[in-house]
């Protein structure tokens, strides 16, 4: 920390600010660019189902165009053929040298692709392109384009023979025999693609995982190491100064203060220092020692005095209000850094395990609202609890009663006593289940919005949170096969409704 040594104590405080600052964000960049790379493998994925299922829809016309001669099943088959033909134009703009970017996104949108991920996968296979997941994935994608190529040309065939003055059968019964095998082999190129995508986004997810952990360590050792400098600085100049202080109080003028640094600590040994000398000069000329202890030497003290009680009421227990403040807020934000981590951790670790068990739902609230029991108290909530049923679940529901009762109690309204109903009704093939509370309630434009990850509606300082609490939720619903939604009206309280389906699909 030698550069940091000559600063003022001022300029220290914003440089650990700044600092961390800067890693936060890199690490909410880092953030970001992981959730959208994990985006566009997802959409990758779904276009490959696309293009399957349409490759599927085209083989199924091309032979029942075979049977039937009529012009508009070959019709059909050519237009089904438009999804992998579009994913082919793009391939292959994408393998040239300068691609022309609006001719590869053009191919994307014939093959169905959903506008908003076009970019993220074009992107996705230009930077990664030398990763060995996405290589061979656009190998499989190539020998797949080979093969539609073939599939083209026997319905191409088909239209010839049929259309034409004297169709050979023999000529017909041969095509259309090639495309059972054909179409065989195009299902085992199209699992060898799902399969790669699939293990290249496990690789990418724990290596992102990986990344946002390191970046999280930086962030806490930095912070720890520049709050350990600083304030050790600050101590030793000051007890410094309060050593030689006290000798220069008892008559010994022997003594110097050591300069550590040049900051107002430094500054203050220095001139503890040069009163020393002063005093050593005064003594030479006893004469005029009145003089010298009524005015040169008084100021001196003066001065020094004001230093100490101004270090001392600004800086107290080393540091003073700035810098408390500044402090505070370093480990505020790195509290909340290891908040979003657990909770993305969470979120990425869940539906890892897929273990479903039967679940008895009222043990598992109790234990739900024995662990909150401080949270409940302290926030004076009464909740009601219907008879819930036994399901077939998963461990994770006690985080989505956790998360749900949480935010009731966390948005009630500070003026009446929070109340939260929870119930659930048979309804058949599901459970569907309601969570109810009377807080400040919710617009209806923010219905979708509140249950994306990392959206918050209130300011932080009012509402802390990482905005990850009912994406959580969604996600445990969803993972049960279930829907989760919300009826609100402001300052009328919420309802938070999720079904959870009696036979889960593994």
């Amino acid at each position: 920390m030698q550069p940091l040594r000559d600063i003022s104590i001022k300029k220290k405080l914003y440089f650990i600010v700044g600092t961390m600052a800067i890693l936060i964000a890199i690490e909410l960049f880092a953030l970001w660019f992981s959730i959208h790379t994990l985006s566009s493998v997802r959409a990758l994925v779904g276009a490959e189902g696309l293009w399957s299922k349409a490759q599927k829809d085209a083989t199924y016309q091309l032979q029942k165009y075979y049977n039937t001669h009529n012009e508009e099943d070959f019709q059909n088959f050519q237009r089904f053929m438009k999804v992998p033909m579009g994913d082919h134009l793009t391939r292959l703009e994408l393998l040239k040298k300068n691609p022309d970017m609006k001719i590869a996104h053009q191919g994307f949108v014939e093959g169905r692709v959903h506008p908003e991920d076009i970019d993220g996968m074009i992107k996705l296979l230009r930077r990664f392109y030398k990763v060995d997941y996405i290589n061979k994935a656009i190998s499989a994608w190539t020998k797949g384009d080979s093969l539609i190529g073939h599939l083209i040309l026997i319905g191409e065939t088909l239209h010839t023979e049929i259309t034409s003055p004297a169709p050979s059968l023999e000529k017909l019964n041969k095509a259309v025999e090639a495309i059972d095998p054909l179409n065989h082999r195009l299902t085992i190129v199209e699992d060898d693609f799902s399969y790669i995508l699939g293990e290249g986004s496990r690789w990418l997810e724990n290596l992102i995982l990986r990344l946002l952990f390191l970046v999280a360590l930086t962030v806490e050792i930095t912070g720890l190491v520049l709050t350990i400098s600083v304030s050790r600085g600050i101590a030793r100049g000051l007890n410094e100064i309060t050593k030689v202080s006290k000798k220069i109080a008892r008559g010994d003028l022997r003594k110097r203060a050591t300069v550590f640094s040049q900051d107002e600590i430094g500054q203050v040994a220095t001139a503890i220092n040069q009163m020393t000398e002063q005093l050593i000069s005064s003594n030479n000329e006893l004469g005029q020692f009145a003089y010298i202890a009524s005015h040169d030497l008084q100021e001196p003290l003066k001065t020094i005095t004001n230093y100490v009680g101004l270090f001392r009421e600004e800086y107290k227990d080393k540091f003073d209000e700035n810098a408390e403040k500044y402090l505070e807020a370093v480990a505020r934000a790195a509290k909340r850094m290891q908040k979003l981590i657990k909770d993305i951790l969470d979120y990425s670790d869940l539906g890892q395990n897929k273990n479903n068990s039967l679940i008895n739902c009222s043990q598992l609230l109790e234990g739900v609202l024995s662990d909150m029991a401080v949270s409940i108290k302290e926030s004076n909530t009464k909740i009601n609890c219907g008879s819930l049923p036994v399901i077939n679940g998963y461990s994770s529901l006690n985080y989505l009663f956790q998360n749900l009762i949480s935010n009731a109690i966390k948005f009630g309204k500070k003026d009446i006593i929070t109340v939260i109903n929870i119930t659930a009704q048979d309804r058949g093939n599901e459970w569907l289940f309601a969570v109810t509370d009377n807080g400040i309630g919710i617009d209806q434009m923010n219905y979708e919005r509140i249950f994306a990850i990392f959206q918050k509606l209130h300011s932080q300082k009012k509402y802390t949170g990482t905005g990850i609490g009912l994406a959580h939720c969604k996600k445990i619903v969803e993972l049960h096969g279930g829907k989760i939604w919300v009826e609100s009206e402001i300052q009328m309280g919420s309802t938070f409704y999720f079904t959870i389906p009696k036979n889960i699909a593994i």
